[in-house]
């Protein structure tokens, strides 16, 4: 498969994770408790307070920061992969990318130390589960997104080779 073949899926792939994930936000707050108990945050975040330590108010915030951020490189890694041809969009893209990965990767590590503190037979394992899933998933289309970018690890590294070239 080409490279061109697999940005053009990526582009749908990253669309489709944008549009439900926001489409989730919006039903989750028109529709009322209980339904879809399982992906509602503040819901777990509540519960989960007394397991994890952590307080309600900054845990809600870091979360709030965390889904904006999310669905941020999401979309700015959508629109950057329907412009590839461009050298700006490229960066764009390799740049939401491993700021996508790093944040999955933070979020994996938050529901992988829920999943130790809170154990297998609680009600909140779902959740866990459910999360913890989705953050491993969407770290690996990150990667993937990355690696089809061509290398741009290359790239940051050559970028910052030049200017401290420059300045010298």
């Amino acid at each position: 498969m080409s490279s061109l073949h697999t940005v053009k899926i990526l582009r749908w792939v990253y669309l489709g994770i944008f549009l439900i994930s926001f489409g989730s936000i919006i039903l989750l707050h028109i529709v009322p408790k209980p339904f879809l108990d399982v992906i509602r945050m503040p819901t777990f975040i509540r519960t989960a307070q007394l397991y994890l330590g952590f307080p309600y108010g900054s845990s809600l915030l870091i979360y709030q920061i965390a889904l904006l951020t999310f669905l941020a490189t999401t979309l700015l890694n959508c629109v950057s992969l329907f412009f590839f041809s461009s050298g700006l969009m490229k960066k764009i893209s390799a740049f939401t990318s491993l700021a996508g990965i790093i944040l999955m990767s933070i979020v994996g590590l938050y529901f992988l130390y829920s999943l130790v503190m809170i154990g297998v037979a609680s009600v909140l394992t779902k959740t866990v589960l459910v999360y913890l899933t989705a953050s491993f998933l969407l770290s690996a289309i990150y990667l993937f997104t990355l690696w089809v970018g061509g290398k741009p690890t290359l790239f940051f590294y050559k970028n910052i080779y030049q200017t401290k070239r420059n300045l010298i």
